[in-house]
């Protein structure tokens, strides 16, 4: 009975992805804190002051990851082994809770800053553009980890509003209904365009420079920097225009002038993911950005706190990421409705 209801509602491959996702973050994190915590190896995580939980320590965030991961697994076999809708509830509400702390909180501002300087590192790699010679191996391998918790929260946190979703189809005796998903769709789109446009208003600025919202002094001691701020700000630019597909006719529609798809269904998980990915990424930088201010650190980011350009941007990141991720969710439910 459970199967069979469970197939009256279309899920969309990226929803029976996310599970494995989920689970093979907690298997290998939980692993690898366990070996660090008896001093086996290193700790997976080190310490950086611009994060949500910076203040704790490289082995204490061992712990914390290490528990994290166990609930994950833990919520996960409730959900799944669990018959009862109401302990399929409690499971997708966990693992929502589960993996917000970790896509927000375990992951930092280094997520966000390995997707927008891998182009730059890409071409710094073959000796090309302005980070040639200054390519630093271990932050881009704590960066990639950072990116590694950032893509683990969002399929936890997918995989619990899939479970909610479908324990509300057991409730009801029949098909869940999504569209409770869609509320708030077309503001959050509107929200999650404009926010980013605003950091890359200034950030354009200063590579043609221009000192926006910063003074001359600061921008001529950026020197090259400025063009590491410009990719971030195209980043920012072309992240907005796609964000519009999602509630756009071309989001769901491939162009009938492209080669091979053209004219076909865009498949969902290809605006899911990346949108849920960034969704994460940005909203944890922001709180980065937020512990820097409330911390009194906020003279590590460059510039001086007359410099408002430099960090009052990131500080409406939190915003765009939720959103984002409500953009996303509300496009969800559109196309599996």
């Amino acid at each position: 009975m459970t199967a069979l209801l469970e197939r009256t509602a279309a899920r969309p491959r990226v929803l029976q992805a996310t599970p494995w996702v989920a689970a093979v973050w907690g298997v290998a994190f939980l692993a690898l804190t366990a070996l660090a915590v008896v001093g086996r190896t290193p700790h997976p995580w080190s310490p950086e002051e611009a994060s949500a939980l910076g203040g704790l320590t490289a082995g204490q965030m061992s712990w914390v990851i290490a528990v994290t991961a166990a609930m994950v697994l833990a919520a996960q076999v409730v959900g799944t082994v669990g018959r009862s809708p109401s302990m399929r509830r409690i499971a997708g509400w966990t693992l929502i809770g589960l993996g917000i702390v970790v896509a927000v909180a375990i992951s930092d501002v280094r997520a966000l800053a390995f997707l927008g300087y891998l182009p730059m590192s890409l071409m710094a790699l073959v000796g090309v553009g302005p980070a040639a010679g200054h390519l630093d191996g271990s932050i881009l391998i704590d960066s990639a980890a950072a990116l590694a918790h950032a893509v683990g929260g969002v399929a936890i946190a997918v995989t619990g509003f899939d479970l909610l979703d479908r324990a509300t189809a057991l409730g009801r005796g029949g098909r869940p209904d999504r569209r409770r998903w869609a509320r708030g769709g077309p503001a959050a789109v509107g929200v999650a365009v404009v926010v980013p446009l605003l950091y890359a208003v200034t950030r354009i600025a200063w590579a043609l420079d221009v000192p926006l919202g910063v003074r001359r002094e600061m921008l001529d001691d950026l020197g090259s920097g400025r063009y590491a701020g410009l990719g971030l700000a195209l980043f920012a630019v072309v992240g907005a225009w796609l964000t519009t597909g999602l509630r756009a006719r071309w989001g769901e529609v491939f162009w009938a002038w492209v080669p091979r798809v053209g004219g076909r269904p865009v498949p969902i998980g290809l605006a899911l993911v990346p949108g849920l990915l960034v969704a994460g990424a940005v909203t944890s930088a922001g709180l980065s950005f937020w512990r820097l201010v409330l911390t009194g650190h906020l003279s590590k980011v460059p510039g001086a706190t007359s410099d408002w350009a430099a960090w009052a941007p990131e500080l409406l990141w939190p915003v765009w990421g939720v959103a984002l991720a409500v953009a996303c969710l509300a496009y969800l439910a559109r196309r599996v409705a």
